[in-house]
């Protein structure tokens, strides 16, 4: 009489593929999750990217005592208005063009080096009128 049924073999084929499966399943649902919290970011600072960028370009030109423009800074850890747990650190080099310096703003919550977002624009070589009297009254 032959005995019906699987063997070893067989169950132990079946186990490995269903490993495989639900494998591959959890690192679907790491890999939208990660897309998720991205798409997250970038909702919460969408809005806010102008006043940013008007903020970063108002503090990147070094002035002197008298309120001449000495050349670009570098800013490191700025709060975010409207956003307290973001930071950014804004880079400025400058180019070949002397009115214009080429800046690329850094966005994240705590690291650095895992930036939320990252930006590149021009930078023109000016300070507003209001700072630099601001300056001079000190």
């Amino acid at each position: 009489m032959k005995q019906r049924g699987f063997t070893i073999v067989e169950v132990l084929l079946a186990m490995a593929l269903f490993v495989v499966g639900v494998t591959a399943l959890l690192g679907l649902f790491h890999f939208g999750g990660g897309l998720e919290q991205e798409a997250r970011t970038h909702a919460e600072l969408a809005p806010l990217i102008p006043a940013i960028v008007a903020e970063a370009k108002e503090r990147a030109w070094e002035l002197d005592d008298s309120g001449n423009l000495l050349g670009p800074k570098n800013l490191s850890g700025m709060m975010v208005t409207g956003a307290p747990s973001y930071k950014y650190d804004l880079e400025v080099v400058s180019g070949n063009d002397p009115a214009l310096g080429r800046a690329t703003l850094v966005l994240y919550r705590k690291n650095p080096d895992r930036p939320a977002t990252t930006l590149r624009f021009l930078l023109p070589r000016m300070v507003s009128m209001e700072k630099r009297l601001e300056l001079v009254g000190k």
